[in-house]
């Protein structure tokens, strides 16, 4: 009664064992570098199957990569980004298996209809457009490479809260359009996901893809599936929008500021200087409309552009007080108006910049 259990888990063992260092082997085989050959022979057409490697319940591990070329376009409006991109697989068949290839990869073409490939869809992809010919490796144990490039738009959420300053965490997701994990499963391969260093677009820094893979529920769909994902840092370039959004408007509203300067016995001179101040506010703000953002909550240049606005009708609110003031003869209202108002003033402004760019 003893042995018998003891035989059983000893046999466990061992095959867990054997399981995990024949895993170890094939992620090694995946990860390993890809060697293209000319002169060596493809697989022959008879042994390609339409039925998966694996055996049934035993998962095809399909490790993917992307290669980042070029971001040409990240639209604030639509929330896309247009991206050359290179999507690797790479998976185990041994039907095709050829020790004449030695150390190479044979590049054939593609047997579409003929063998089992993993069919894979991407969250979120508005168009894409292939730039070449899949190319379709083989190596001698087996080992498949299939690459394709491609100009995609995706879609992703953005938060602009934080703009002119916000960065975010694009990501890029792919599932098995049919397989769930009991069939596929991912492996993320960092060797096959990197980036060029320069880019086309212009007033953003992209960072590094990272690639992960997992396991998870989809909505819609029954099971679990697998799932990859290659998350990259854009972070916007806020130097630009300092120098065409911010110092135009500071000037304007110090434009504003100048209210208080002038003596009460110009009060004309004090009314249209504040209704120019507030007028040219205005025009910029609708000017700049284009080029921002269509959300509908404040961002950090929002909130700038509100604080500037209070700060420039204060002044054509006391140059319209003025008026009144003169008329009534209230020297004293109108010496503590300006006197509070140069004071009070660039107190606003500053607590206007540490509201809207600090906190």
């Amino acid at each position: 009664m003893v042995r018998m259990p003891l035989r059983i888990w000893t046999c466990n063992v061992v095959l867990s064992a054997i399981a995990l260092a024949s895993g170890q082997d094939l992620m090694r085989e995946l990860d390993a570098p890809v060697n293209p050959r000319s002169g060596i022979p493809c697989p022959d057409p008879v042994r390609f199957s339409l039925l998966r490697p694996d055996p049934p319940g035993r998962p095809t591990t399909v490790a993917l990569g992307m290669m980042l070329y070029d971001i040409s376009a990240l639209n604030d409006v639509d929330q896309t980004m247009t991206a050359d991109v290179m999507i690797v697989l790479r998976w185990k068949d041994a039907r095709l298996a050829d020790p004449l290839r030695a150390e190479g990869s044979a590049d054939c073409a593609v047997p579409e209809r003929l063998l089992w490939m993993p069919t894979l869809e991407a969250d979120n992809l508005r168009s894409r457009q292939q730039f070449y010919e899949a190319h379709f490796l083989v190596n001698a144990t087996g080992v498949v490479t299939l690459a394709r490039r491609m100009l995609i738009q995706v879609s992703y959420p953005l938060d602009f809260r934080d703009f002119p300053f916000d960065r975010h965490t694009w990501r890029f997701t792919v599932w098995p359009a049919v397989s769930r994990a009991d069939e596929i499963v991912f492996h993320a391969t960092p060797r096959l996901t990197n980036r060029n260093e320069h880019f086309s677009i212009q007033g953003w820094s992209v960072g590094r893809p990272e690639p992960s893979a997992a396991i998870d529920n989809r909505a819609g769909r029954f099971g679990s599936y697998a799932r990859f994902d290659v998350s990259t840092e854009v972070r916007r370039d806020w130097v630009y929008f300092a120098w065409k959004l911010g110092v135009p408007l500071t000037l304007i509203v110090l434009m504003g500021y100048t209210v208080y300067f002038i003596p009460s016995t110009a009060v004309p001179q004090q009314v249209a200087m504040g209704m120019t101040s507030m007028l040219t506010l205005i025009a910029y703000m609708l000017a700049l409309g284009n080029s921002l953002p269509k959300i509908t909550y404040l961002t950090r240049a929002d909130k700038f552009f509100i604080g500037s606005a209070l700060l420039v009708f204060l002044g054509l609110l006391k140059a319209v007080l003025t008026t009144m003031w003169v008329q009534r003869e209230n020297k004293r209202a109108i010496q503590a108006s300006e006197r509070l108002g140069r004071w009070l003033y660039p107190a606003g402004m500053l607590a206007n910049m540490m509201n809207a760019f600090i906190r």
